[in-house]
């Protein structure tokens, strides 16, 4: 029996596990789900309620109720650890994508060729053994030859041996992600030098393409000391302090930056983006990928891990990355590969992170993840960059306040047309002429929980350009009536001021709070209009309580946002400030992006809690402001 390549075995057994996991987590999906809607019931009832006369049957009832659902919930538990227990008993765990990139892999060999693609095992082993020629740069292993991983091999050998009917390379671009310390910066620069040495192209251009130039030198760094140490590799490379000659072929490798202003007249053989999810628009992306144009077998390559803007260019290109996995389109020229963990994966299970880790054992240690994972679990705010960075699962921001999910418990609240006629407290946060403005009401429920009601303006002229430069959806927004685009290319206050007029005649506006230092001359026409409006500070004093409350709503899932984008977008983005006495609030200024409707609606919430209702907030203990 004729032994298959490690690339193809690789991809075999990819496929053979993954296939098993994903129909065992098929089985697990409803049950975790089940046991997440009884846990929130659950949580329901446990919140404290005053006993009413006559309600003595009734509440029976309910401990009744409670008491199976903890039945059912230890039960489930059980059953759903049997099934994590088959998981962990797996030689090897793969996630979805990773398994769909074998899977086409696999696939495309026994049916490519009716496309007219082809697999050339020689170019493939060519290819991998090029990193022979290379050694390491750092660590344990420095100075020794570079012997490629499983998957690693499976990636170059894919990028390489694909090839078209008329002998081209298939791939053209390819997107890798992978966590931190897998090794991809080595991966990046063997294939930077493989296509500068052995490419065969004349006059090849090479560029490692970043942000920042400091990042862009890391690769190439990697690239200069692999050259220069290798000497078969010096008999055809001549290495400079910024650039990698080829004198045979006039070929170079160069650095470059989104601030280097070299952009213009660029004629790239092969591109490599490193950390792509750091990039704030698509810009660089889009550049270089258009001077491709004129060579015969281009390759733009990125990798990356994963990043805090889940709307970024990157973010984008990884969706469309997963959808081609899914067949949801088809690209023949197109390679993507993707490690991380499952959405069903829970993040504490030490099995599940080989998924985002194929190098684990091997340039990675377990007991470092141990040492990671421990650290988030003591301290949250080191949970986000654990869960990115070696997990390599998007989130929303580097330090999350509101986890996207728990914020998603909100996503449903009274029909809208049910809250006309309703009592409501409202929040305005006032931007500057060319900003966003939010106004944002809270309508208290019987149960404790606020259906929440969001409205954001801006400048009509602004849309397109907004969109385009913050690589913001704002255009689609608008579109699906979620942003409000006030005409002109200057906030139009009077039509604001028309449209809270009309809201406070459908709705009962028992008091709008302020930003005190940003008010406007809109606050003193909404004034004089007979609006009630109030200055709210922001500062420790009067954001804690309102803000800390919040966060106790959304957790409790009673924050009703009616799942709004743009509030949940502004809800990622907030980033907290504390003082020493652990008050916290808001930090407009440290937030990496807009929060105008969170502060919108910490202002709302404080202008309901100071109604009346603060000596009740502080004597339950939620609250108390330390000064």
């Amino acid at each position: 029996m004729s032994t298959l390549a490690p690339w193809h075995q690789y991809a075999t057994d990819a496929a053979h596990y993954g296939g098993i996991e994903a129909a065992v987590q098929e089985k697990l999906r409803p049950i975790l789900r089940r046991i997440a809607n009884l846990e929130k019931e659950q949580l329901e009832f446990e919140r404290p309620t005053l006993s009413q006369p006559g309600k003595a049957f009734a509440e029976l009832r309910e401990e009744v109720k409670a008491s199976d659902r903890s039945r059912e919930i230890a039960a489930l538990g059980r059953k759903a650890e049997a099934f994590r227990a088959q998981l962990r008993e797996l030689p090897m765990r793969v996630s979805k994508y990773t398994r769909l990139a074998c899977e086409r892999h696999l696939r495309d060999l026994q049916h490519g060729p009716e496309r007219g693609l082809w697999f050339d095992e020689k170019r493939a082993t060519v290819a991998v053994k090029f990193f022979l020629l290379l050694t390491h740069n750092k660590g344990k292993w420095a100075g020794q030859p570079m012997t490629l991983e499983p998957w690693q091999q499976f990636f170059i050998a894919s990028i390489f041996g694909w090839k078209r009917a008329d002998g081209t390379r298939r791939f053209r671009e390819s997107y890798l992600e992978v966590a931190r310390k897998n090794g991809k910066s080595t991966v990046g620069s063997g294939v930077c030098l493989e296509m500068l040495v052995l490419d065969g192209e004349a006059g090849a251009e090479i560029y490692t393409a970043a942000t920042k130039k400091e990042q862009a030198r890391i690769v190439f760094g990697d690239a200069q000391n692999m050259a220069s140490k290798s000497t078969s590799l010096l008999k055809k490379v001549k290495v400079q302090r910024n650039a990698i000659l080829v004198p045979s072929t006039l070929s170079t490798m160069k650095p470059m930056s989104s601030d280097s202003k070299t952009e213009d007249g660029l004629n790239p053989h092969c591109i490599y983006i490193d950390e792509y999810h750091a990039h704030p628009d698509d810009g660089l992306y889009s550049v270089l990928k258009s001077a491709t144009g004129a060579r015969a077998q281009p390759l733009l390559s990125i990798i990356t891990t994963a990043g805090f803007n889940r709307l970024g260019p990157c973010a984008q290109l990884r969706k469309a990355c997963a959808n081609l996995l899914e067949g949801q389109h088809t690209d023949d020229s197109y390679f993507a590969l993707i490690f991380s963990l499952d959405e069903e994966d829970d993040w504490n299970d030490e099995s599940t992170w080989q998924k985002a880790n194929p190098n684990l054992g091997v340039s990675l240690q377990l007991d470092y993840l141990r040492e990671q994972h421990l650290a988030a679990v003591r301290l949250p705010s080191q949970q986000v960059n654990f869960k990115t960075k070696h997990l390599n699962i998007w989130t929303d921001s580097a330090v999350t306040w509101i986890p996207s999910e728990v914020w998603a418990l909100g996503n449903e609240g009274t029909p809208v047309a049910e809250l006309a006629g309703r009592q409501c407290w409202g929040g305005l946060d006032l931007a500057s002429v060319r900003d966003i403005t939010a106004l944002v009401f809270i309508f208290p429920t019987d149960d404790g929980a606020f259906d929440v009601r969001c409205w954001f303006w801006v400048p009509a002229d602004t849309v397109d350009i907004r969109t385009e430069k913050d690589s913001i959806p704002y255009r689609q927004w608008v579109d699906e009536g979620y942003i409000i685009a006030t005409p002109g290319n200057v906030t139009d206050y009077n039509y604001i001021k028309r449209q809270v007029q009309e809201l406070c005649e459908t709705y009962q506006v028992q008091m709008i709070d302020y930003d005190r230092f940003n008010a406007s001359q809109l606050v003193i026409d909404l004034t004089d209009e007979g609006v009630p409006m109030q200055p709210f500070g922001q500062g420790f004093v009067s954001m804690n309580a309102p803000t800390k409350e919040l966060e106790k709503l959304a957790l409790e899932g009673k924050v009703h946002h009616y799942g709004n984008p743009v509030l949940a977008w502004m809800c990622g983005n907030v980033e907290i400030q504390r003082d020493p006495a652990d008050n916290i609030k808001i930090n407009k200024g440290k937030s990496k992006e807009k929060v105008d409707g969170m502060v919108a609606l910490v202002e709302a919430l404080g202008g309901y809690l100071s109604d009346d209702r603060e000596d009740e907030y502080i004597r339950e203990g939620r609250g108390i402001i330390e000064l």
